[in-house]
């Protein structure tokens, strides 16, 4: 994308960089149910993390909010077009990063939260002017 500075990672995975959110309060987004919250207590090296003692599939879930996240250094603002209705909450959002599998986003609120998108329930990023 001309213009649009992304910060790439393309080494770091979405399990690697929940691996070093453990301990974390984080709410899982899924389709077809409610969020759910809980301590994020470990993650598996390729496909489940364990929330409350109950396993998910992180590429299955539509995002994963992690609260209590140190302020990245540097942000890009962006809109995000998802699968799942959003109802323009990713119209304008801080990019933190992009990884091989994932999104970081800086969500809009005072907790200092990321929301982590799986790749494949983005369908594009555009800038904002």
């Amino acid at each position: 994308m001309k213009g649009l500075q992304i910060p790439r990672n393309h080494e770091l995975t979405l399990q690697r960089r929940l691996s070093s959110l453990i301990g974390h309060l984080v709410e899982i987004n899924a389709p077809n149910t409610g969020l759910e919250p809980g301590r994020l207590q470990r993650v598996f090296p390729k496909n489940f993390i364990k929330v409350n003692g109950e396993l998910f599939v992180p590429q299955s879930l539509n995002s994963i909010r992690v609260f209590d996240v140190k302020p990245p250094g540097k942000t890009t603002v962006v809109g995000v077009r998802t699968t799942f209705l959003t109802r323009g909450a990713f119209n304008q959002i801080r990019l933190v990063r992009i990884g091989s599998d994932f999104i970081e986003l800086l969500a809009k609120d005072k907790n200092r939260s990321r929301i982590l998108l799986p790749l494949n329930k983005v369908e594009g990023i555009f800038p904002v002017k």
